[in-house]
């Protein structure tokens, strides 16, 4: 069984409870999720293929439950603040043997980058990674066997960011996609208010639920609606480091 791993919790204080930000009646998770519900319809109705929000303990994060059917995603509070423990919580729980893990702030990652990380574990990879779109559009995969040797003995640690620091780097495959132009100045996650505004305009332009990467980033492109968020780069990466030293 594959299950997709969309991460996400209410404790932001950046920005407070921002998958929950409605564009057009409908929270910016939704939408990841109902991506991932259309993109890969026909493996759920075979039982192939489930997804998952997989949150934290905490209370606060039962909001999830007012937002969801749980015919379409199912919601798992496992581990406050190591997430590859949460994941693999999880996976033991559903008899998940393989894990694509997207982070929920990045509302519009690849459906179809996605089906490429399937295939390729499927084939045997132990861990795949992808890279190429822009940030916020890179899936990741991994089996459950390799999640449970990579995370034995950091079980107690706090693993929240960067914590992709726990696999070994050999055993990674990396899937390079060939994008025509400059992606870097696309920034598709969501951290700061200037972030949500981006996902405002691009979810209410277009049906973020059924295009191809190529229409959306092109439209964004074209649009430059890149304009709104870009600046915060710097300070992102900035921040990511800084915690990330945090964990060590």
């Amino acid at each position: 069984m594959i299950g997709v791993f969309i991460t996400a919790r209410l404790g932001s204080k950046r920005l407070q409870e921002k998958h929950l930000i409605e564009v057009d009646g409908k929270t910016l998770i939704q939408y990841l999720v109902r991506r991932f519900s259309i993109a890969f319809e026909e493996k759920i109705r075979k039982n192939e293929l489930k997804l998952f929000l997989t949150t934290s303990i905490q209370r606060e994060n039962r909001k999830f439950e007012k937002f969801f059917d749980t015919n379409e995603v199912t919601i798992f509070y496992g581990s406050d603040d190591n997430i590859p423990l949460r994941h693999l919580e999880c996976a033991l729980q559903y008899d998940i043997d393989y894990i694509i893990s997207i982070d929920g702030d990045d509302i519009l990652c690849s459906t179809e980058a996605t089906k490429l990380v399937i295939d390729s574990l499927l084939n045997g990879s132990k861990m795949v990674q992808v890279e190429g779109l822009p940030l916020g559009m890179n899936p990741t995969g991994y089996t459950v066997k390799f999640l449970d040797n990579s995370l034995k003995g950091k079980e107690p640690n706090k693993l929240e960011t960067g914590w992709g620091k726990i696999f070994d780097k050999n055993e990674i495959e990396i899937i390079k996609v060939k994008v025509p132009y400059d992606y870097t100045e696309i920034r598709m996650t969501l951290d700061y208010e200037a972030d949500a505004n981006f996902f405002k305009t691009v979810i209410s332009n277009i049906d973020v639920v059924n295009v191809t990467d190529t229409v959306l980033i092109d439209s964004i492109r074209k649009n430059n609606w890149s304009q709104f968020n870009i600046h915060l780069d710097d300070i992102y990466w900035s921040n990511f480091n800084a915690q990330k030293q945090q964990e060590n």
